[in-house]
């Protein structure tokens, strides 16, 4: 039971792995309630649900619908360093 766990959380570290970065995003002159209101309703956008397939390539499509609904409403994304 313990060696199949193992392989389980080692399968999601290495699949997360692939998701593609994490990005900040700014926008001058915003508060902190205006990033609130736009990423909840990217987030919302059915487009960016992944499809319900659980498979990582549609983790990566969702960020990156994530990214343009946010960039399409004046964020900035700005990558991890």
């Amino acid at each position: 039971m313990l060696r199949l766990a193992a392989v389980v959380f080692s399968g999601w570290v290495l699949l997360s792995g692939c998701a593609g970065p994490t990005y900040s995003y700014t926008k001058p002159g915003s508060s902190e309630m205006d990033w609130k209101q736009d990423s909840y309703a990217c987030a919302q956008d059915p487009r960016t649900s992944g499809g319900g397939t659980g498979l990582v390539g549609a983790a990566t499509d969702a960020k990156r619908l994530y990214k343009t609904c946010m960039e399409a409403r004046g964020w900035t994304a700005e990558a991890p360093r």
